[in-house]
């Protein structure tokens, strides 16, 4: 029996921390069904009602499910929990940022936040210098580490996504900056509401 049989008869018998583990081996190992492996973290995450989690899951299991084996119930899933937390007005990630954090996972990569003054003073220094669509959108930004709480309105917006196609490369140290900051409030917000 393969890792990957063996995690699933572990989430047949409920063991779900042993199998948490046995598909996170599966997933940082490398294997050519990481897509059935992530599938499987998500109904994980899932059955213990940590609803971000699987909707990140389940968009991973997506990205690498090439051959589309899973691409219907996937993508019924992602549809399904995103309604859930939208009626729950429980915020969650925007796939490109789900993307980064979940690379991160896969790694074990942790990058420090910057601090929030900082951040704000970086992006005051740039305003003047985008052009409409760059300041536009850098406004948003710093509106939103203003204001430092993730709640259900920046559901599924990449605010750093956005930044990047508005200015280009003259913000892209900034937008990383940002996404690192929202990727933190997002795991502080995980940690709270789904330990």
């Amino acid at each position: 029996m393969n890792d990957l049989e063996r995690a699933k008869a572990l989430l047949q018998r409920n063991e779900l921390a042993e199998a948490e583990k046995v598909l996170w081996s599966v997933i940082r190992g490398g294997d050519v069904r990481a897509h059935e492996a992530w599938l499987r973290l998500g109904e994980l995450h899932a059955a213990r009602g940590h609803l971000r989690r699987a909707v990140g899951a389940f968009r991973r299991a997506q990205e690498l499910d090439a051959r589309g084996e899973y691409a219907f119930v996937l993508h019924e899933a992602v549809s399904a929990l995103g309604q859930v937390l939208h009626r729950q007005k429980k915020p969650f990630l925007h796939p490109a940022d789900e993307l980064v954090r979940n690379r991160r996972l896969m790694t074990g990569e942790v990058v420090a936040p910057p601090r929030e003054a900082a951040w704000l003073e970086a992006a005051e220094a740039l305003l003047p210098s985008l052009n409409a669509a760059g300041r536009a959108a850098l406004e948003q930004a710093i509106g939103f580490v203003r204001r430092g709480v993730l709640d259900e309105p920046w559901s599924e917006q990449s605010l750093s996504r956005q930044l990047e196609l508005s200015a280009g490369e003259e913000v892209k140290r900034i937008a990383e900056s940002l996404r690192s900051l929202h990727l933190h409030w997002y795991e502080l917000l995980l940690d709270v509401e789904e330990c």
